[in-house]
C-alpha cells in the first residue's frame, strides 16, 4: 500500500512440504549472452537462493492457510512499477517536490535533481489513492531512484510523497528505521522499506528463461506494525491487516522445490516465475487488495507481456489448495518493532547472553523468554541487550543497567523496565529456562 508511515503509523522446525514428484527438472541455464542484468550485489537477500538447510517458521502452516485466500495474481496493468532506463549522466534533470515537507527518502531532500523525463508515466490508477509508482535505473552506474505518489501536475512540476535514491551494487537492504539518523533513509516507496526494483518481474528475465533473484509480494492480511530484515519498515495498520497475525513485512515464501514445475498447466511465462519462487523465494514488501506478484509495468514492458504474461494466468493452477499444500513461509526469527507501532516503544529489539540457546522477544506480552545450555550459571548472567530508542534507560528495581556490564540474577524472573526519552516506559519480564 505504498509508504509505510503516511498511514502511521520460535524455535523453527524442519520443513513439512509434501512430495509431489521425487524427480526435479533439470533447467538448461541460458548462455552467458542472454543473461539479463540484475540489481544487488550477489551475497544480497535477493540474490541468494533459499538453501536446502532453511527451517520452516513454526507458524507457517496457519499463515500459508490465511495467505491462500487471495489467489494468485501478477500486478500487470495497474498497482505495479514501470521501470525507466535512464543514462543519468546526459539526460536532464529536475526538481522533484517532496509533497509532504520533511517527508523524503535517501537523496531526495530538496534541492534535488531527478532523472525524470517529461513523457514518464506513473503506473495507474490516477488518483489522490493510488500508489502512484515509478522507477528509474540506471544500469552503468547501478543507481535506482524509486517514488511512491509520483504526480505531474499541469504545469510539469513533479512531486512525490515519498521518494528515495538506492545503489544497486550494494545489498539493496537499508539499516532499520530505529538505527538511522534520520528515521526516512530507512524508507523506500514501499512499505517494507524494499526499493521497487526488488522482486519485479521484468520482460528481459522472461525472454531469457531465468529470473535469477527473490520476488516481491503483497497481500491483504500480512502482518502490520512489525518486520524482520530484509525490511527496514513495517506497514501501519490498514484494512484487514493486525498487528497479531500474518505474514510481516520482510517475510519469506517458498514454493515446493520437490514440485515438476514443467508438469504444471502452466505457460512459460509463468513456469519461470513459479521456479524462481522454488529457488529464490519471494518477500511480503506491502499491503495489497489481493495476493499479488508485480511485473513491469512501463509503457514499453506492457508491449513486451502482450501474449506473454496477464494478470490471472495463475489462477487455475495457483489456486487457494494448492498454494496452501505447497507454499511455506521461512523461518522469521523475532519480530522488530516497526514505525509505526500502536504501542509505545520502550523496549528491546536484541537481547542475549553467553550459552543462550534461543531467545524469543514477544511485543505483544512484553516478554523475552529464553532457553540456556545446562552449563550457565543463571545466577549471575551478564546480558547484551539494545532498545528501539537510542537513550532509552534501562532499569532493574530502579538500579540502571548496561549492556555487556550489568550482570543479573536471573533463577526467577525479571523484571526490567525501560523508559525512552520523553518520558515513556514499559515493563519488560525475562525468563531462562533449562
Amino acid at each position: 500500500m505504498g509508504n509505510s508511515d503516511v498511514r502511521s503509523e520460535t524455535k523453527p522446525r524442519k520443513s513439512t512440504f509434501p512430495i509431489v514428484v521425487l524427480l526435479a527438472t533439470v533447467v538448461t541455464a541460458p548462455s552467458p549472452a542472454q543473461v539479463p542484468w540484475r540489481p544487488f550485489s550477489p551475497g544480497s537477500p535477493w540474490n541468494e537462493k533459499i538453501p536446502s538447510s532453511a527451517r520452516t517458521d513454526p507458524q507457517s502452516d496457519s499463515l500459508i492457510s490465511d495467505f491462500a485466500k487471495g489467489g494468485f495474481l501478477v500486478n500487470i496493468d495497474d498497482w505495479s512499477v514501470p521501470v525507466y532506463y535512464v543514462n543519468s549522466a546526459t539526460v536532464p534533470k529536475v526538481q522533484v517536490i517532496n509533497s509532504r515537507p520533511g517527508v523524503y527518502g535517501r537523496g531526495f531532500a530538496e534541492p534535488n535533481a531527478i532523472p525524470v523525463l517529461p513523457d514518464f508515466i506513473a503506473s495507474p490508477p490516477v488518483g489522490e489513492f493510488s500508489d502512484n509508482h515509478m522507477c528509474i535505473v540506471d544500469t552503468t552506474i547501478m543507481r535506482e531512484w524509486d517514488m511512491w505518489a509520483a504526480r505531474k501536475n499541469a504545469a510539469g512540476q513533479w512531486t512525490t510523497g515519498l521518494g528515495a535514491v538506492t545503489d544497486m551494487r550494494s545489498t539493496g537492504v537499508e539499516r532499520p528505521w530505529f538505527d538511522q539518523d534520520h528515521e526516512f533513509d530507512a524508507h523506500r516507496s514501499r512499505a517494507s522499506g524494499f526499493p521497487l526494483i526488488a522482486g519485479l518481474i521484468r520482460p528481459d528475465e522472461i525472454a531469457a528463461g531465468r529470473i535469477d533473484h527473490a520476488l516481491v509480494f503483497a497481500y491483504q492480511r500480512g502482518r502490520s506494525e512489525f518486520f524482520i530484515p530484509p525490511a527496514s519498515t513495517a506497514q501501519a495498520t490498514y484494512m484487514e491487516m493486525n498487528n497479531k497475525t500474518g505474514i510481516p513485512m520482510g517475510g519469506r515464501i517458498q514454493l515446493d522445490p520437490a514440485i515438476d514445475v514443467d508438469s504444471l498447466p502452466l505457460t512459460p511465462a509463468c513456469k519461470i516465475i513459479a521456479r524462481a519462487l522454488q529457488e529464490y523465494g519471494a518477500y511480503n514488501g506491502d499491503y495489497a487488495g489481493a495476493t499479488v506478484l508485480y511485473a513491469d509495468n512501463s509503457p514499453s514492458a506492457l508491449q513486451r507481456w502482450k501474449g506473454v504474461l496477464g494478470k490471472n494466468d495463475f489462477d487455475s493452477v495457483f489456486t487457494p489448495s494448492f498454494v496452501k499444500a505447497h507454499f511455506r513461509v521461512i523461518a522469521m526469527g523475532n519480530l522488530l518493532p516497526g514505525q509505526n507501532l500502536e504501542h509505545n516503544q520502550a523496549g528491546f529489539v536484541d537481547f542475549g547472553f553467553a550459552g543462550a540457546r534461543t531467545v524469543t522477544i514477544d511485543w505483544l506480552t512484553s516478554t523475552i523468554t529464553c532457553t540456556a545450555d545446562g552449563s550457565v550459571d543463571r545466577s549471575r548472567i551478564l546480558p547484551w541487550f539494545k532498545t528501539v530508542r537510542k537513550n532509552s534507560r534501562v532499569t532493574v528495581q530502579y538500579v540502571p543497567q548496561e549492556s555487556w556490564k550489568s550482570a543479573v540474577d536471573l533463577r526467577r524472573d525479571l523484571t526490567y523496565t525501560v523508559e525512552v526519552p520523553g518520558g515513556e516506559s514499559r515493563t519488560w519480564t525475562v525468563s531462562v529456562k533449562r
